[in-house]
């Protein structure tokens, strides 16, 4: 079992050395497009996303409502006369209330920005779920890795438990060499029952995020992405794309346009139509014009606009640096995790500690205890392999989410 298992990790590490660049170059690919196929699924089925964009279609029709002419009004009134020699009279008024011209225009484009704000708010949300579905993409894919390696030990773990069942009867090992080689079987079945319920939980919340529809995450190998841009060009994209930074550039327009109209409601509202007067068999016809003076209805509502876009324009401020600095974060993150895989994964391969463990304990001069401690701290340094090749990709999921 030690030579079979020693060699096998040697023609991994060749494989490794002389295809690695092939693997993360188709294998990387192809989990790319089933990723892209599995979010574009997502963002048809979800039921936030669904949701949201009814939101949108209705608060958009709310901000047209009320931005035309008031309605126009009709008005009648008959007045009997007293004593009946002085007749009745007849009032007739049809008018026409307005606001001074300009308040028009200025309504109709604070509509247009707050309905362009509005996709920005479901951008945002669609960005969210999406990241959301690429993160647990990425620890499926992550588990899958564990899997296939939980397996692999496994199985060398049986094999090497038939090994010494078979020199236990032959007097050639002892039953405490015997019973170690059973709680290895025992610990990493353990280790896979809780790896396939935690599987099986990421999977459930994926489906989740579609709808209740379950989507496969089959691939072992994580998505491979172009190289980054250096960081104060992929700064600027993020600012540039960052739903969330648009939402508040659009909050400061919509800020200023609030208090352009504003001011055009401060003017004077006016109104115009027709008036009838009937009396004593006389007719009257002419027209009839109103106007109202803006002494104390608005008062304090502009310098409250005021406010209000100067605190809009503070915000962006400060969520634009406060993004800066986040970008800045996640950028050094993953170099500096991208750096530690690297030179962890070059240095792990370079060793050969199964290979000398076999050795050891074939020539005799290791107890079965001290092998299954060594061969446990190997295990361990490829297990921080695998969590740090998916901190990488955790990182580089969040460092590109704006393409999402």
């Amino acid at each position: 079992m030690h030579k079979s298992y020693s060699s096998r990790l040697q023609n991994f590490k060749r494989f490794v050395n002389v295809a690695a660049l092939l693997l993360l170059s188709i294998g990387g690919l192809s989990a790319q497009n089933t990723l892209d196929a599995a979010l574009r699924q997502i963002e048809i089925n979800n039921p936030a996303i669904r949701t949201e964009r009814q939101r949108v279609e209705a608060v958009a029709k709310e901000y047209q409502t009320g931005i035309w002419l008031y309605d126009p009004q009709i008005s009648y009134d008959w007045l009997k006369g007293f004593p009946n020699s002085a007749g009745n009279q007849n009032d007739l008024t049809v008018m026409q209330p307005f606001d001074y011209p300009t308040a028009y225009a200025r309504r109709s484009k604070l509509a247009g920005l707050k309905t362009g704000q509005l996709t920005f708010e479901s951008q945002s949300l669609r960005q969210s779920v999406l990241l959301e579905a690429k993160r647990t993409s990425i620890q499926l894919i992550y588990l899958n890795k564990r899997r296939a390696e939980l397996s692999r030990r496994l199985r060398d773990a049986e094999e090497f438990l038939a090994n010494y069942q078979k020199k236990y009867e032959a007097r050639d090992a002892t039953a405490l060499d015997l019973n170690k080689a059973r709680h290895q079987v025992v610990n990493l079945k353990a280790e896979l029952k809780l790896l396939e319920a935690e599987a099986s939980e990421r999977l459930t919340s994926i489906a989740a995020l579609n709808g209740g529809a379950a989507i496969a995450v089959t691939d072992t190998l994580y998505p491979v992405l172009d190289a980054l841009p250096v960081f104060d060009s992929l700064a600027q994209v993020i600012a540039m794309s960052d739903p969330g930074l648009q939402f508040l550039q659009a909050q400061q327009q919509v800020g200023a346009a609030q208090v352009s109209l504003t001011r055009a409601l401060n003017l004077p509202k006016m109104e115009v139509g027709y008036r009838y007067q009937g009396i004593l068999g006389q007719n009257f016809h002419g027209l009839h014009l109103g106007l109202s003076v803006p002494l104390w209805e608005n008062k304090n509502r502009l310098a409250q606009q005021q406010l209000q876009s100067a605190y809009y324009a503070g915000q962006l401020e400060s969520r634009s640096s406060e993004r800066f600095y986040d970008v800045k974060r996640l950028y050094e993150k993953y170099q500096n995790l991208q750096v530690g895989l690297d030179e962890y994964r070059q240095n792990l391969l370079s060793l050969n500690n199964m290979d000398l463990l076999d050795k050891a304990l074939q020539a005799g001069q290791i107890t079965t205890l001290e092998y299954f401690v060594e061969q446990s701290l190997l295990y361990e340094s490829w297990d921080r392999l695998l969590e740090l090749e998916r901190e990488v990709a955790v990182a580089l999921v969040e460092l590109t989410k704006y393409k999402l």
